[in-house]
């Protein structure tokens, strides 16, 4: 396969700072390349250059004749005032098509994407459906390389599926830069590290994320061993070179230049190799509670605007232990996280926390910033020391456990990027010794390499972690145990992840026919897993079946198979040139599409009603 992009000894500064240079690599066709690296590495700045939105200050990028991009920002730009399907034709034109194009192509990725009414105002968009919206406009160009910054950010757990189901079967190039290593896992069949702890300024590796974990450790690792074996050789140049050796022959003078070179080289090497393990230290002071109940809800409900968002929930929470919130966006997932952490007293039943409880509350918005403060005022209180696990240490040491550099300290806090924002936050708050983590969305905006260091210190925490994460990787790696929330009072316990994500899948409200709202089976911290399988396999309510139904039972998979793949064909004719040409044809293939949906949507309830059965 040709290449579609090549960059060429790409170079690139912000400000002061260089993020990459000689940077050397290509794109081709149908390659789907996940694109890693540490905040400040300049990933964003690189999609940049590749979309033609910026320059390199030094090097070449090509691309081969009539190639055509589009780019998916990490924050949009829309007219708030205009409807989805206006805002979505009129960017599809300034993009070159021409209206009725523009016009056909908006609605049918707008359908794909899921939008259902297509005249609703941008200004009444959740973050998630606007990302929905730039999405579905940048397919609509139906580019040969697909540019994507982040485009998992602010999406619901719905949102997050969907787009990697439609990027598994996409048939074109992308490259996308996220932080959801589940997502870059199934996807991708690429991985690239931009790193200048590496020679060239990037690791790649073909294959999915697990895959490149493992080879990068084998490159690492024998930067190492060649690390050895320089410095191994260059204690023996070093010797000759001190035993005074006159360069009077033209042996000499080539011996000793090459071994100023391996000294060079030497250094660069070290360098590198102190890069790579340079890691961002947590370590939390453990308060130390004596206590097998933490937390204690009895019959707990949380509303609002008098709408029960959770009702009669009753758990018991204590040490040595993770659980996990889960639900869809405004379910009620932060809003019990409150109640958890004391910072909200809207809720009716009991809650009760164990004496001297000593609770630390992580914000997703980070409200608890001050953005005119500068990191030395803001970590120390105007001093230049602080207190850390009984001992005074100074600012900038404390913070350089954070990855900040001396000079970083009398930055405000409004000029750090999202992910020191986050890193900051979560600096302050381990200044405090705790028994229980309340943390939401903890990994928004960190890079990999920070999640990987939280997941590593909370595992390892002695107190209660309770957090609401959309990172199905960080979770998984964290999590003993979830309750899911179905934003109508409901919930259920589960034991795993997974389990939770087949149950949604089958239920198109994303809550699952099973959610309780009595709760009998989960009132105590032991009851935890068992009353997960209880309410799993508990009797239904009985239905009867009509003889049409139970025949009808009999090739019911098939059925939606066949009903799946007439939907997969009729998605192929709408974007075909005749169809796109024809709009009676397009309404025709649109009306079949909806038809074969809806049979499918009667096929599942008549297996969920026949579960009833079971």
């Amino acid at each position: 396969m040709s290449f579609l992009v090549s960059l060429n000894k790409v170079q690139k500064t912000m400000g002061s700072k260089l993020l990459f240079e000689e940077l050397s690599f290509g794109i081709h066709e149908r390659e789907r390349l996940g694109l890693l690296g540490p905040n400040g590495a300049g990933k964003s700045t690189l999609l940049k250059i590749l979309a033609r939105e910026e320059t390199p200050d030094l090097g070449e990028v090509s691309y081969r004749k009539g190639v055509h991009t589009a780019f998916v920002k990490q924050e949009d730009v829309f007219n708030e005032n205009l409807s989805v399907e206006s805002n979505a034709t009129v960017i599809l034109k300034s993009r070159g098509m021409d209206e009725l194009d523009a016009q056909v192509q908006s609605s049918i990725f707008l359908t794909m994407a899921g939008f259902e009414d297509l005249t609703q105002e941008v200004k009444e968009l959740s973050g998630g459906w606007r990302k929905r919206l730039s999405l579905a406009i940048a397919f609509a160009q139906e580019p040969d390389l697909l540019i994507m910054d982040e485009p998992t950010n602010h999406m619901d757990w719905d949102g997050v599926l969907w787009l990697e189901e439609f990027l598994s079967s996409y048939q074109k190039a992308f490259i996308l830069v996220s932080h959801d290593r589940t997502f870059l896992d199934r996807i991708c069949n690429k991985t690239m590290e931009i790193n200048r702890l590496y020679k060239g300024g990037y690791f790649s590796y073909t294959g999915g994320y697990k895959e490149f974990l493992l080879k990068r450790e084998e490159y690492l690792q024998a930067q190492l061993r060649l690390q050895g074996s320089m410095s191994n050789k260059a204690r023996r140049e070093e010797e000759w070179l001190r035993a005074g050796v006159k360069a009077r022959t033209t042996k000499s003078q080539s011996r000793q230049k090459e071994a100023y070179q391996l000294l060079e080289d030497l250094e660069v090497v070290k360098s590198r190799n102190r890069a790579a393990q340079s890691k961002i230290r947590l370590e939390i002071d453990v308060a130390g509670k004596r206590s097998k109940k933490f937390i204690e809800l009895k019959k707990l409900s949380v509303n609002y605007d008098d709408i029960y968002l959770v009702r009669d929930l009753d758990l018991v929470l204590g040490p040595n232990e993770c659980v996990g919130l889960l639900g869809e966006n405004g379910s009620g997932k932060t809003s019990l996280l409150k109640v958890l952490a004391k910072k909200s007293e809207s809720y009716q039943g009991g809650a009760f926390w164990a004496d001297g409880l000593k609770v630390i509350y992580f914000d997703q918005k980070r409200e608890d910033l001050p953005q005119d403060s500068d990191l030395m005022e803001f970590l120390g209180d105007g001093s230049d020391y602080l207190i850390f696990k009984g001992e005074s240490v100074h600012v900038a040491s404390y913070a350089s456990r954070f990855l900040f550099s001396p000079e970083k300290m009398k930055l405000k806090i409004s000029q750090l990027s999202g992910g020191e924002q986050a890193r900051l936050l979560i600096a302050r708050l381990l200044l405090q010794s705790a028994d229980v983590f309340i943390l939401d969305e903890p990994t928004n905006d960190l890079d990999i390499e920070s999640i990987e260091i939280l997941e590593e210190t909370l595992s390892t925490f002695d107190g209660l972690v309770i957090v609401v994460s959309h990172d199905r990787y960080f979770l998984s790696k964290i999590c003993d145990r979830y309750i899911a929330l179905d934003g109508r009072g409901g919930w259920v316990a589960y034991p795993d992840l997974d389990q939770w994500l087949r149950d949604r899948r089958n239920d198109k409200e994303g809550g699952h026919p099973e959610f309780k709202r009595d709760a009998k089976n989960t009132s105590t911290l032991d009851a935890g897993k068992k009353s997960a399988e209880e309410q799993i396999s508990a009797p239904k309510n009985k239905v009867k079946l009509s003889y049409k139904e139970k025949k009808q039972l009999e090739t019911i998979e098939q059925d939606i198979e066949k009903a799946e793949v007439q939907i997969s064909k009729i998605q192929k004719e709408l974007e075909s040139k005749e169809c796109l040409s024809d709009r009676e044809k397009m309404q025709k293939c649109l009306a079949m599409m909806e038809e074969q949906q809806a049979k499918i949507d009667e096929l599942y309830e008549l297996w969920k009603k026949a579960e009833g059965l079971e």
